[in-house]
């Protein structure tokens, strides 16, 4: 729910997504090093490294982890919808990869900042989190939405999520403002 509110990805896409280790697909993607963590969007599986699972790393059980998966995720749901667009089939995932291959080269070749983060595609998936960011604050894991999502709390949630509409719609619309109709389709 709250990232369908922060993010606008429809549920049924939400609903479908998988969220896997990254020693589960053949190419061990993403290659972030351990001390980063990060995630890689393909198709309707979310591929994180290892740090996010592990014990001494965000997969502590804590409600500290719990804000560091909900601000990854509302970034990460971001790319599920630009799937979509690409489409599913080996075609579709091929193209969806090599467009983001395309954006990354082309801002490295031209020495542009933010190879990554720059890159329209990333910009445009950024909008959850930077919604999420935006009302919650920078209480972060002290916020009583982040406890709710922590402890299972579905009720109170969904309660939040109703509450806050209007502000997550007229973040949502700052946000693509800030960010300029380019980054969106």
């Amino acid at each position: 729910m709250v990232l369908h509110a922060v993010s606008g990805v429809p549920m049924p896409v939400l609903e479908a997504a998988r969220i896997r280790r990254s020693a589960q697909n053949w190419m061990r993607a993403p290659w972030y090093r351990y001390h980063r963590g990060g995630a890689i969007t393909v198709g309707r599986t979310i591929w994180f490294t290892r740090k996010w699972f592990a014990a001494n790393g965000f997969g502590d059980g804590t409600v500290e982890s719990t804000w560091r998966w909900l601000q990854h995720l509302a970034h990460e749901v971001g790319h599920l919808s630009q799937a979509d667009r690409y489409g599913m089939g080996l075609w579709g995932r091929s193209r969806y990869v090599a467009h983001f291959a395309m954006q990354y080269g082309w801002r490295a070749i031209t020495f542009q900042g933010n190879v990554h983060d720059g890159a329209s595609l990333e910009i445009e998936a950024d909008l959850g989190r930077w919604v999420l960011r935006e009302v919650v604050g920078q209480v972060g894991a002290e916020h009583s939405l982040v406890a709710a999502v922590h402890e299972g709390r579905i009720n109170d949630v969904k309660a939040w999520c109703d509450h806050h509409r209007d502000h997550l719609q007229l973040a949502s619309a700052r946000y693509r403002e800030q960010a300029g109709p380019t980054h969106f389709t």
